[in-house]
């Protein structure tokens, strides 16, 4: 077992590539099984196939099932995110298993993808990113790397990466990824790829010197959105953002009530006058209802580890002196939240789940929403596929 973990754009994913798709060509014509699991079937589109098609000169066209032939052997894919993705993967005998971005994965897939690798001389090919010491990935595998098994052969070697390990990224992108990869976490595990947990205030970086601006109209000629986070005995939440012509993002305005049926949100929200578009939790009922009252919603992207990431990185000061993401003043209680926002206390000695602790989270919600929606499909320390860089 290979496990390669570190920095992101490290090489880790560009090595198993290479390890995956040679055990795969020296069994030509076998018609062996083997699995590739990832966060989602997109990602391992983008971080694996393409990289192997565009390295090797091959076709990695995924069928419906899921499933390509390569070498005349069998590959099999499957997102491994969700609780019961395991489901997917019963059944077959494989001789290899490369799990992608493997700590994205549910741990009833990982279990399911270990049983699968029952066939003779099996490999398996992990490759991570850091996330909290205690992962289960870390204390139960890279831990334990060099252990052997009864009879002397190895039975797990891991890697670490540091992003100076990649000769081949341009300078100019690697003094653009620090400086605008946010510091604390997000650096330490991006750019330095240590395992540290995620402690205290989410967004640390936030000041209100920096960030926060004098109540203001903004220009008629700026993208005006909305965002909306559901609640009744929560706070129901609307942030109005405005975005400059160099793409930042100014939340000028909120409304923060809870006890109130939609109909008076709805009448709220209509004062505020016409954006460009407005996303929302993902509740249906709730969505039909304001929908029907004249405010039309698309449901949010709700991952939430990318819509962290995302605001922590627009509230990096750029070279010239600024950040991406401000508020205004008068959002008393988005800016309140901003202060009470933190991450999950350890308990026991262990992070359960890395996340945000569920309170004061109303409006961070909604700011969640506003900016992934806005920065979606944009590059940042987490997802950028590794043929996006030729690696």
């Amino acid at each position: 077992m290979a496990i390669m973990e570190g920095a992101v754009r490290s090489g880790k994913t560009v090595l198993n590539n290479v390890l995956f798709y040679s055990t795969v060509r020296g069994n030509t014509g076998r018609g062996l099984h083997y699995i590739i699991t990832g966060h989602t079937l997109g990602s391992i589109k983008r971080n694996v196939l393409d990289s192997i098609a565009e390295q090797f000169g091959v076709n990695t066209t995924v069928g419906t099932t899921g499933t390509f032939d390569l070498w005349g052997n069998h590959i099999h894919c499957f997102g491994a995110d969700k609780a019961d993705s395991y489901k997917a993967i019963t059944g077959m005998t494989a001789h290899g298993w490369y799990g992608n971005e493997v700590t994205l994965q549910h741990e009833n897939s990982i279990r399911e993808c270990f049983n699968r690798c029952s066939g003779e001389d099996a490999r398996i090919w992990w490759d991570t990113n850091p996330s909290y010491p205690q992962h289960p990935v870390k204390t139960d595998y890279i831990d334990k790397s060099g252990e052997r098994l009864s009879n002397g052969r190895l039975r797990i070697q891991s890697w670490h990466f540091s992003l100076g390990d990649n000769p081949y990224l341009p300078a100019e992108y690697v003094e653009n990824l620090k400086a605008n990869t946010p510091q604390g976490m997000w650096y330490e595990r991006a750019i330095n790829g240590a395992w540290v947990a995620a402690e205290g205030l989410v967004y640390a970086l936030f000041d209100r010197e920096i960030h926060v601006v004098e109540p203001f109209t903004p220009p008629a000629d700026w993208k005006r959105v909305r965002a909306i986070d559901f609640g009744y005995t929560n706070p129901f939440v609307c942030l109005w953002g405005a975005v400059d012509y160099d793409g930042r993002l100014y939340i000028y305005d909120e409304h923060y009530k809870a006890g109130a049926l939609i109909e008076e949100h709805a009448q709220e929200i209509h004062k505020r006058g016409a954006v460009s578009w407005t996303v929302a939790d993902h509740d249906a009922q709730e969505r039909a209802e304001l929908n029907a009252k004249g405010v039309p919603t698309t449901a949010a992207i709700k991952e939430v580890s990318l819509g962290l990431q995302r605001v922590a990185e627009r509230l990096v000061v750029q070279p010239d002196g600024y950040p991406r993401l401000f508020v205004s003043g008068n959002c008393v209680n988005l800016l309140r939240e901003f202060g009470q926002y933190v991450w999950e206390p350890v308990k026991d000695g262990r992070a359960v789940k890395e996340e945000p602790h569920k309170e004061h989270d109303h409006a961070m919600d909604g700011v969640k929403y506003m900016v992934a929606t806005l920065d979606k499909g944009r590059g940042g320390v987490s997802d950028v596929g590794a043929a996006e860089l030729g690696l």
